[in-house]
């Protein structure tokens, strides 16, 4: 598998392309900008590079011209990506910066993996770009910066519009609508690639008494290390969210039945060591209800999630007989 370079100032953007390829076993690092890139590009030597094209600090063309003139690093092929996919002069600047290929932003999970496999099976990196006076680089550098300066300000505005309706405000997960968009997504991607699927649903149980307790700045709190828990006990391919309230929701691709039951004895080893240092009143406590489904299931979301809603008040309810 390979190592791969994923290059966004938006954490979730990263997101979008860590989930899909993760699951093909590849290794991924992470960058806000080009100056950033250049400097994991440096330390780790990855296979390829997958950048957006406006960034401030260093945006992607000249990302891509830095690494052409550095030997370790000039036949690392990179692939765009960008929400102004339409733009003429994104393209004739891409093929003068050496990528051939240029994924809209947002992508479609199939586009994102043909244009990976097609990179790293046939990487078609020239050797060397042409000399800077061929290339008109301050020219160039000119038309990639009246682009950044156009783009900025509505690329800033949708950034946080965008976050604001798909990211929890209180926990960093994602919402019920980020959830359902990404989960869904994941979904498709593991019925084409062959691969099962399983949601898990959990609810945290010690919420309304710590909220008793503590008020609701105590269950705010309490949702936030919970939140902190579930991203470490969880992968990063996996898509984590919040529904509300004291509800939250995992999508696993390729988990058996025996993965599930170590995910859940693991979530509880660290439940447990969070308590031993909490006050007591306020230790956590969840019920916890998982759903598997084979590629071939035509199952939607919405059902995926009653389903495993019901799997999850079943064990609610043991749990209560067996303190009773």
């Amino acid at each position: 598998m390979a190592t791969i370079l994923v290059v966004d100032k938006n954490p979730a953007e990263r997101r979008v392309y860590t989930t899909l390829l993760g699951n093909y076993g590849h290794r991924f690092f992470e960058a806000e900008d080009g100056v950033q890139a250049l400097e994991v590009a440096r330390a780790e030597l990855p296979d390829l590079i997958i950048t957006d094209v406006l960034m401030p600090t260093m945006d992607g063309f000249t990302l891509a011209r830095r690494l052409r003139a550095e030997p370790l690093l000039m036949g690392i092929p990179v692939i765009f990506q960008t929400a102004n996919y339409d733009e003429t002069e994104i393209h004739r600047l891409a093929r003068a910066s050496g990528v051939m290929h240029i994924l809209r932003k947002p992508a479609e999970p199939q586009a994102i993996l043909r244009a990976v496999n097609d990179t790293l099976k046939n990487p078609t990196i020239p050797a060397r770009l042409p000399q800077t006076g061929q290339l008109q680089r301050d020219h160039l550098q000119l038309l990639a910066d009246k682009l950044y300066e156009k783009v900025s300000a509505l690329e800033d505005a949708n950034e946080r519009l965008r976050n604001l309706s798909l990211v929890d405000g209180l926990t960093g997960l994602n919402n019920r609508r980020g959830f359902m968009i990404l989960a869904t997504n994941l979904l498709k991607f593991a019925r084409r690639a062959g691969y099962s699927s399983s949601l898990i649903y959990i609810d945290l149980d010690s919420l309304k008494s710590i909220n008793d307790l503590f008020g609701h700045a105590g269950g705010d709190a309490a949702l936030v290390n919970f939140a902190r828990i579930l991203t470490s006990t969880f992968q990063e391919s996996d898509v984590t969210g919040r529904l509300g309230g004291d509800e939250f929701v995992i999508l696993i691709v390729d988990a058996t039945q025996n993965d599930l039951a170590n995910i859940q004895t693991l979530l509880q080893k660290n439940i447990d060591e969070y308590n031993r240092q909490a006050e007591p009143k306020r230790a956590l406590s969840f019920s916890m209800g998982s759903i598997r489904v084979n590629a071939d299931s035509t199952i939607s979301m919405e059902e995926f999630l009653t389903q495993a809603d019901e799997a999850m008040y079943k064990h609610k309810q043991s749990r209560k007989r067996a303190r009773n």
